[in-house]
């Protein structure tokens, strides 16, 4: 491991040895042993086996001193070239008995999201995942006008919480930040609302694709000034 995990600079400039690389070539031999299941095995290898900490699911961000978040999300390519997201990017869980008490700039979705580590790999279903190819990394801040959004976002989502409404979530109530469905199946996934009987899907808070598309643009854009052809 070869970076300071206090140190923001640091994990960053760190994650940017995976460009165009994929994890075998990134990782150490132990990669074979992992033995992860699921839709997040991609992002539990890169957690462990390059940046050598236990995949968790913890309130806090991943790099606790440096408030970074890493996530991982998979790519398509387009005819032209282009890079497009293949999905949303999911975040962390809603807990609506203890959000509804949270204002955002306290709350845990701010705490944990407010700096983020994205590393973008190409999707091949030819391909075993170890062999997929990193084609952007790089951390992301929201900007004004943004944030600006996702909180209105967040608010609102919030509101229906606090309206015991939290069974009518959609993803449709918002503009970039959504609150999307999350668990294997629906039976397993209600869970008790603070301000009414009514169980409520669980859901996870997720940039929309849309949103990640414009994220996905701007990465590229600075890549391509700094590194020309990416």
């Amino acid at each position: 491991m070869n970076y300071i995990k206090s140190d923001a600079n640091s994990i960053i400039e760190y994650s940017k040895h995976l460009k165009n690389k994929t994890l075998r070539q990134a990782c150490d031999s132990e990669i074979e042993k992992h033995g992860y299941k699921g839709k997040g095995n991609f992002g539990q290898i890169l957690e462990k086996f390059y940046f050598g900490y236990e995949p968790n699911s913890v309130s806090e961000p991943d790099f606790k001193v440096a408030g970074i978040e890493l996530k991982s999300s998979p790519l398509k390519i387009l005819k032209n070239g282009e890079f497009r997201s293949k999905e949303r990017l999911v975040l962390n869980i809603i807990n609506y008995l203890e959000v509804h008490k949270e204002e955002f700039e306290n709350s845990t979705f701010w705490k944990k999201n407010a700096h983020l580590l994205l590393v973008f790999y190409l999707h091949d279903k030819e391909k075993h995942l170890l062999d997929y190819i990193i084609k952007l990394v790089d951390d992301w801040k929201y900007p004004v006008e943004d944030l600006e959004i996702i909180k209105q976002d967040w608010e609102k989502i919030n509101q229906k919480i606090k309206d015991g409404k939290a069974h009518e979530l959609s993803e449709g109530d918002t503009f970039y930040l959504g609150a999307c469905t999350k668990g294997s199946t629906a039976a397993k996934s209600l869970r008790n609302q603070p301000y009414s009987k009514e169980k409520a899907k669980q859901r996870a808070y997720s940039l929309k694709q849309g949103y990640v598309n414009h994220i996905i643009a701007n990465i590229a854009r600075e890549e391509q000034a700094v590194y020309g052809k990416i």
